[in-house]
């Protein structure tokens, strides 16, 4: 069998946690079900395991106890679990590509002085300054972003309300993803006002993937950017049709022009992490770590 060091599990818990204790959801357990039911059909199980097995998978609180369950079967929740990813990294990457492509130039297209001497000479050497100058600083910023930063000391009644409010509702997602019983949700929830070190407030969900309460990436953000690209375009194509002659059209048509140019990357950063959620969800991993 398989102990409680050797599991790992889907991304969201942090690299100090002991896989094996954190607790399973609803959606862990019905995956587990799943892989017995097809190995029922497979022949590598009886009616009666069947049964026996489907009953301590509902029982079942920890990923160590699940992985106890199939641990004689080759199913592909044994495997190994691949390496993590963070949930918006597609997005991230995007916004980082129109930094360093888009912003530069749009900044140095704001900045030209206007008059019938501006040419494209201009726009090139204020481009040449923009450039190098958001590159450096986008440098700087990524590399200020490596640098550990030191946890503060622990301080008797110097918790903030949003780390209350974080363990809260990482607590509030746990009981919702059937990993707390309403008992345990409920006991846990009233120690949280009352915690006064971080370390208190810590062990009160060192059993939750870390991120449980975190925003992850969904459908509806990338539709939501789709539409907003799409609106933008109708309202340029309107502004060009009617062809008002006032600040406030223009300022209008900047804007949209504006988004069109950097909505769409990023919707299509938010697609891919959508996506790559949604197949997460299905890819409950058990097995040996790499």
């Amino acid at each position: 069998m398989a102990g409680p060091g050797d599991m790992t599990v889907p991304e969201g818990e942090s690299p100090g946690q002991d896989h094996g204790r954190v607790r399973a959801s609803h959606a862990d357990r019905e995956q587990v079900v799943g892989a017995l039911q097809a190995a029922y059909v497979q022949g590598r199980l009886t009616q009666d395991e069947l049964g026996e097995r489907t009953g301590q998978v509902y029982a079942s609180r920890t990923y160590a106890e699940l992985a106890e369950v199939i641990a004689d079967l080759p199913t592909p929740l044994t495997g190994a679990q691949r390496p993590r990813r963070a949930p918006w990294r597609a997005t991230k990457r995007a916004w980082w590509f129109e930094y360093a492509v888009f912003v530069p130039g749009i900044v140095a297209l704001i900045l030209l002085p206007g008059g019938p001497h501006t040419t494209r000479v201009t726009f090139a050497l204020f481009a040449a300054v923009a450039y190098p100058f958001f590159w450096s600083l986008g440098a700087l910023t990524i590399i200020g972003s490596r640098k550990p930063v030191a946890a503060p000391a622990p301080q008797a009644g110097a918790l903030p309300w949003y780390e209350r409010e974080q363990a809260a509702s990482t607590l509030k997602a746990g009981l919702a993803q059937g990993r707390l019983t309403q008992n345990e949700h409920d006991e846990r929830a009233a120690q949280v006002p009352t915690a006064k070190l971080r370390g208190e407030l810590a062990a009160l969900t060192a059993d939750l993937p870390a991120d449980l309460a975190a925003r992850l990436p969904k459908a509806r953000h990338a539709w939501a950017g789709a539409a907003g690209s799409v609106a933008a375009a109708g309202l340029i194509a309107t502004l060009f049709l009617v062809g008002p002659d006032n600040y406030g059209a223009f300022a209008a048509l900047i804007t949209c022009a504006v988004i069109v140019l950097l909505l769409p990357p990023v919707t299509v950063g938010m697609a891919v992490d959508a996506l790559h959620q949604r197949r997460l969800r299905r890819q409950l991993r058990l097995g040996p770590t790499p």
